[in-house]
């Protein structure tokens, strides 16, 4: 009973938020943004990026990311995964662009 109505005053106090802010999200991409257009929160980037564990040139990575900086160090994450799951250590990784997503979908 107790955890109710917490919810609820969870979900009241989030849509008040919502409201005061004009946040709205998009049913496409479901990313939050405010009622001028800027983004709020994490969107998906599009990291292109060389680096070397077998015999690939450059790979493209969309991550959710909230500036590049994040968007940059989480590709160099997935790359390590990558890397220690193949047996290899991962060398130097050259980042082409990063972008968000959304400036290439249009």
């Amino acid at each position: 009973m107790e955890v109710d109505k917490q919810a609820r005053d969870t979900a009241t106090a989030a849509r008040k938020i919502f409201e005061l802010n004009q946040l709205k999200v998009a049913q496409g991409d479901g990313i939050v943004r405010k009622g001028d257009g800027t983004v709020v929160g994490r969107q998906k980037w599009l990291v292109n990026v060389d680096y070397s564990l077998d015999t690939k040139e450059s790979e493209d990575f969309i991550v959710n990311a909230a500036s590049e900086e994040e968007a940059n160090m989480k590709v160099n994450e997935l790359i390590k995964g990558v890397a220690k799951r193949k047996g290899y250590e991962a060398g130097a990784v050259f980042v082409n662009f990063a972008t968000p997503k959304v400036n290439i979908d249009g």
